[in-house]
């Protein structure tokens, strides 16, 4: 997996997705390591969202894989980095990549090792 190949993918029912993500032929994208996302706002006087991953289907093993055809696509975005490093702890080697606008990288690995939540919230 490389970090590059995660992206946010808005499907055209107003789901969104993240996941590594390649093209899997002319019509169709492969996404492997699936989680859905949800925002919400905690106090709705703020502008301040609280974004959650969690698993998608957890019930089936689309972990795996699923391959998505590209009609059913609104579109497919980097994410920022708070959210790939909380996608990372939970699938990935646990790296924390810094907040955009800073150099410094910080593993937590032991953290991930030893999380059993599939789920993750980021404050935006």
């Amino acid at each position: 997996m490389s970090i590059n190949d995660i992206k946010v993918i808005r499907l055209i029912s107003g789901e969104e997705l993240m996941g590594e993500i390649t093209e899997d032929g002319e019509d169709t994208y492969r996404i492997k390591n699936v989680c859905q996302i949800a925002s919400s706002y905690a106090d709705p006087t703020s502008a301040t969202a609280r974004i959650g991953i969690a698993p998608f289907l957890p019930y089936t093993k689309v972990k795996e894989g699923l391959t998505l055809n590209k009609s059913y696509v609104g579109f497919v975005i980097e994410p920022v980095n708070e959210l790939l490093s909380e996608y990372n702890k939970v699938f990935g080697s646990g790296i924390v990549l810094p907040p955009e606008g800073t150099q410094s990288i910080k593993s937590t690995t032991a953290n991930a090792a030893t999380s059993s939540s599939n789920s993750a919230f980021v404050k935006l």
